[in-house]
This record gives structure tokens, C-alpha cells and sequence, in this order.
């Protein structure tokens, strides 16, 4: 019952995953092709799962797995079959971290993967804006220049510093070589800076309706930037014709929480992520 995935399930995949995210259902099923180690299916009369591996971090031994299962076939042990399936092209990888990720809102599946050993990590509450133009901001944006890198390394070590510790998330402060900056910044066209003179106020990265880094360097903080820059990014996707706009926050950060909310945004799904410190056997 279990079998490699293959190009002529897409359409049974797709409706299985429709029923789990609210994110571009194509997109995802298409990345999933591309990037996954391992892509397995359960196929009794048609599919009634799938689970796949992902390499997250090479150097770190991270590997993402998830696995979906149609709501009507669980609690028959097809989870359980898919997993222990990718558990066995696992142990080949020798991986130190397994990490996961499931919807909460409407179907919480943290039981299941409890019973496997893996953890609470994080939430991430994903949220929509559906609304129309925010009033023109009274600050200037410029596109991100290497220029600003210290600058900006620094105000994001400022901003999320406390965050991230307490999540583990690492890096915890972000490294300065040369190498590391071309890293970081692959996609520096999605970053945009203000100003003051040549001081950086704060930034935001806009990618295809996606807003994310919204941040205030701590001299500038409580004084309204974070809205503004926030507009701003709403704005300039509207302005291009994006009418759905989303960003995501890390749980517990109501400042956050509130602004967003103060500017229209509204939840539309909560993500919890889930991750395994793994032996091998």
C-alpha cells in the first residue's frame, strides 16, 4: 500500500492538502517535488496519505518531515505505516534534528507526533489582510544597499535577540563575514530600509505579498515607526496588484499581535512547529 509518489498523483495530493493550509496548495505540492529526499504515498483504491523528508540545514543534520493523512482514513494507522517508512530512509542520514509542522485550528494532530517523541517548539500564527490603501506614510523607503549591512545585522540582533533565545533559534546574533552577508542576503531586492540620514531607523522584506523582519532599531522604538513601516509594505503590494496580503508572528509576541490587528490583518491559520532530537538506532 505504500509506494514512491509519482507525477499522476498531484490532483489526489492536492485535495488532501487543501483540506490542511490555506497557503498556494500548487506552489507547495511542486516545491515538495523538487526538493524532497524521500516522497511516499499510501494508495488503497486512491491516496489517503502522503508523508516526505527535508533536508532543512546539511550542516546541522536538520531534516523537516510531514505527513498528511485525509481526515475521514485517521486513527487506521496509515500515519503511523508512512512514518516508520520515512523513519527507514532516515536512518541512512544519520540526521540529528526532525522537525515538523501541522495546522491547529482546525485539526490539532500534536498527540499523534507527542507519542513519537517530538516536542513543542514554536507557534506561528499566520495572518491575511484583505483590506484596501493605508494612508501614505510621512517616511522615505530605499531598496536595501550592502552599505547598511552592519547597521542592519544590529537591529535585527537588537529586535529579536530576546526572541530568539528564548525559541532557540540560532543564530542567535548574526555573523558579519563577507560570506555570511552573501548568505543572509541572497534575496536582499525584497529588503527595504528608512532612514535617518544614514542611521537605520528600520526595515522591512516584502516578497510576492509576504511581509516579514518588520523591525524598529531600539533608539527609534515607541515612536510609531513600526505602523508606518508595516503600511508601507501593505501599500506597495497593493500597489502592484497583490490584493492578498500575509505575514506571520512568532506566539506570545503581542506587540506584534496587536499592531497588525490594530491595522486589519485577522488570523486565518495557527501553525505549531514540533521538533525531535533524534538518536539513531
Amino acid at each position: 500500500m505504500i509506494r514512491e509518489f509519482i507525477s499522476e498523483d498531484i490532483e489526489q495530493i492536492y485535495k488532501i492538502i487543501n483540506m490542511e493550509v490555506i497557503d498556494n496548495v500548487m506552489d507547495t505540492i511542486r516545491n515538495i517535488q523538487n526538493d524532497s529526499k524521500k516522497f511516499i504515498v499510501w494508495d488503497d483504491a486512491g491516496i489517503k496519505g502522503f508523508a516526505y523528508m527535508l533536508e532543512m540545514n546539511k550542516e546541522n543534520k536538520e531534516w523537516n518531515i510531514q505527513l498528511f493523512v485525509e481526515p475521514k482514513e485517521r486513527r487506521k494507522r496509515i500515519g503511523t505505516a508512512l512514518y516508520q517508512e520515512i523513519q527507514r530512509y532516515l536512518e541512512c542520514e544519520k540526521p540529528s534534528v526532525l522537525v515538523t509542522e501541522f495546522r491547529v485550528d482546525i485539526d490539532n494532530t500534536a498527540s499523534f507526533y507527542e507519542k513519537l517523541g517530538y516536542k513543542k517548539w514554536y507557534g506561528s500564527p499566520e495572518l491575511y489582510y484583505r483590506g484596501t490603501n493605508q494612508p501614505e506614510v510621512d517616511i522615505k523607503f530605499v531598496p536595501y544597499e550592502d552599505k547598511y549591512y552592519e547597521q542592519y545585522a544590529k537591529c535585527r540582533q537588537d529586535c529579536f535577540y530576546e526572541m530568539s533565545v528564548k525559541n532557540d533559534f540560532k543564530p542567535y546574533v548574526i555573523p558579519l563575514s563577507e560570506q555570511d552577508k552573501k548568505n543572509l542576503f541572497s534575496g536582499k531586492d525584497s529588503i527595504y530600509v528608512t532612514l535617518d540620514n544614514e542611521c537605520l531607523i528600520g526595515a522591512i522584506t516584502i516578497d510576492n505579498g509576504y511581509l516579514d523582519q518588520i523591525m524598529v532599531s531600539p533608539a527609534y522604538q515607541g515612536k510609531g515607526y513600526g505602523k508606518k513601516i508595516t503600511q508601507f509594505g501593505i501599500n506597495k503590494e497593493l500597489d502592484k496588484g497583490i490584493s492578498l496580503i500575509h505575514l506571520c508572528y512568532i506566539e506570545g509576541n503581542d506587540k506584534a499581535e496587536n499592531l497588525y490587528r490594530s491595522l486589519g490583518f485577522e488570523t486565518v491559520q495557527i501553525t505549531h512547529v514540533y521538533r525531535k532530537f533524534y538518536e539513531s538506532r
